[in-house]
């Protein structure tokens, strides 16, 4: 079964994905590629990281064939797939070190 997260929760996800970012690179020169905060939402809709995954795992892309996230881009849109479209874009825009930097 899909599932998504409440919109009015995006602020605060997306600002622990940066917390994250900014502290990788004070502990270890920073992260490189995707990662997961895989994460509980309490029934007062606190958010509660467990674990951090450095890769792609089920909580980043629910289903092999996309996620509810992804077929906002295009239906089926894996998440591997989703990453080498950016990169593709970025080459033909000349901005691929912005991206892999």
């Amino acid at each position: 079964m899909p599932l998504v997260a409440r919109e009015s929760l995006l602020p605060r996800i997306f600002e622990m994905g940066e917390r994250v970012v900014e502290k990788s690179f004070e502990l270890f020169g920073g992260m490189i590629g995707p990662f997961c905060l895989e994460t509980v939402c309490t029934d007062q809709l606190e958010l509660k990281v467990f674990e951090i995954s450095a890769r792609i795992v089920a909580g980043t892309n629910l289903f092999v064939s996309g996620s509810p996230y992804a077929d906002l881009v295009a239906e089926g849109l894996s998440t591997g797939k989703r990453m080498a479209q950016e990169i593709k874009a970025a080459v033909q825009l000349d901005r691929l070190e912005e991206v892999i930097s």
